[in-house]
């Protein structure tokens, strides 16, 4: 008995070692998936901040003057030092102050794009000296595929190492790309903060696992023991059995005595037998409840304290200066906003008809938008008869005439906006709705996808290429027909097809 006892103790203590194994593994994986995960979610804010930064730089940056540098210096180590040409020395100072309060390790650069060698040639940079046309070697694809829009570029290889970038366009004063500027950060730098971090994040772990291992196998010891000490007195109480019915064998008393006396301890023996099953049965619920909240419950420290610490680390105070932008940005994203939320209008609309009359409407609708845009400078002719009266969904038809009104002073003339609408009826049961403009027109290659959706027909274009969209979806749910006619120089008219009734 005395070995049995001793290989169930070994068997238990490999029971224990192979919880407190599956909870480490389980702890090592939470780490790990948060790790990643952040490292995830720090590369995006990464990314996102030096998309920021290139976009406001680029903005800053006068197209005129980097033109200018560009034209007037065509070699190679034609400017050797910031101060050999005052607008590059203006240039190179607000890029390097640009560098200082963004606290980037990495220089800011522009580049414009050498069709001849088929490589980027550098310009204008925030670092003292410069490094007037050296060739961008290896530049990744983006650059040219996204050269007009800007862009991030995720991870890329150089010939100085691996970086995270972002990109934007400078333009000069009529609209035109001159260059481009690029702001970076050196990936490998990322990465040791971020396997920093990680040290950091086990280490915390490591203060609050050892403490709770040790509890925990403290109670499995002490829970186990329990167990052990019950099945040692039910083993003791069997064999106490087992000498009391030998001797009842021995003895001279009659079968009825003994029956007696064995039912009476079987009855005994089996009281004691379900007791201290319960009791065992109790404890093992108990070790699995623990083990299971414990498990879960680690999770939440360890998760409050990486969120504390991302805290501290992105928590950076924007500079004053750049309030003005950020402003024109959240308008730009208004806008954007709310064109996909006409689009999600239009989508989930189900037609209510009534009864519209047409000249009423439009001017009251046409006034409404003017409004709200803040348009000046604009005659509007209307040909309408006082009679033309629809069957049609009212938020689905203000909504077309809304965007193409948007659409008309977006792309105005400098001459001045003016917006001709008439309105016919083509038979019994069809009308004609013109609307026309003298902006500036949409070209040939692109008038068959001006409705689709994310098309934007401008490269001036602010808007998110929904406008159109939008329309389109809601004349399709008035099951009418929608065109757009231009000579791609001057004006578009877009002819709308309704049913009356």
């Amino acid at each position: 008995m005395g070995v049995n006892i001793i290989k169930d103790i070994r068997g238990k203590d490999r029971l224990m070692l192979v919880v407190l194994i599956g909870i480490a593994v389980l702890l090592i994986y939470f780490i790990a998936s948060s790790h990643y995960l952040g490292l995830k979610k720090s590369k995006e804010h990464v990314l996102q901040k030096l998309r920021s930064v290139a976009v406001t730089a680029s903005m800053m940056i006068d197209g005129d003057d980097h033109q200018y540098i560009s034209k007037n210096y065509k070699r190679k180590n034609d400017l050797i030092n910031s101060k050999d040409d005052s607008i590059y020395l203006e240039l190179h100072q607000i890029l390097k102050k640009i560098k200082e309060l963004n606290h980037l390790s990495s220089p800011i650069y522009t580049m414009v794009y050498n069709g001849k060698s088929d490589e980027y040639e550098f310009i204008i940079t925030s670092s003292d000296e410069p490094y007037y046309r050296h060739m961008f070697v290896n530049y990744p694809s983006q650059l040219r595929m996204n050269y007009d829009f800007g862009g991030v570029i995720d991870e890329y290889k150089t010939e100085n190492g691996t970086w995270l970038s972002a990109f934007a366009p400078i333009k000069n004063s009529k609209g035109e790309v001159v260059a481009n500027l690029q702001v970076d950060e050196r990936f490998d730098d990322f990465i040791a903060k971020a396997n920093a971090d990680l040290v950091k994040n086990i280490a915390v772990t490591s203060v609050l696992f050892v403490p709770f291992m040790l509890f925990l196998y403290s109670f499995m010891k002490s829970t186990l023991e329990k167990e052990e000490y019950s099945r040692r007195m039910l083993e003791e109480q069997n064999e106490e059995i087992q000498i009391q019915n030998e001797l009842i064998k021995e003895s001279n008393l009659t079968l009825e005595e003994a029956n007696a006396i064995v039912k009476a301890r079987n009855q005994n023996l089996d009281k004691i037998v379900k007791r201290r099953t319960a009791e065992l049965t109790l404890a093992n619920e108990d070790l699995a409840t623990f083990l299971y909240r414990s498990s879960h419950d680690i999770q939440g420290p360890i998760a409050s304290i990486k969120g504390i610490y991302n805290l501290a680390n992105y928590d950076l105070e924007p500079s004053k200066q750049y309030l003005g932008m950020i402003n024109d940005s959240v308008m730009q994203l208004d806008t954007r906003v709310k064109s996909i939320n006409a689009v999600f209008e239009v989508k989930q609309r189900k037609v209510h008809k009534t009864s519209l009359g047409l000249k009423q409407f439009i001017s009251k609708t046409l006034e409404a938008q003017t409004g709200q845009i803040g348009c000046e400078n604009y005659e509007l002719l209307l040909n309408i008869d006082d009679g033309l009266a629809i069957e049609s969904d009212q938020l689905l038809l203000e909504i077309a005439l809304s965007e193409l009104t948007k659409n008309s002073f977006q792309f105005k003339s400098d001459i001045g906006l003016v917006l001709k609408i008439e309105a016919k009826k083509l038979s019994k049961k069809l009308c004609k709705i013109s609307f026309s403009d003298n902006g500036q027109g949409i070209a040939d290659e692109i008038r068959g996808e001006i409705f689709d959706m994310f098309k934007r027909g401008h490269e001036k274009s602010q808007g998110a290429g929904l406008g159109l969209y939008a329309v389109n979806l809601a004349i399709n749910k008035l099951n009418g027909k929608i065109e757009v006619f231009s000579d791609g120089l001057t004006g578009t008219t877009f002819e709308i097809t309704l049913p009356i009734y």
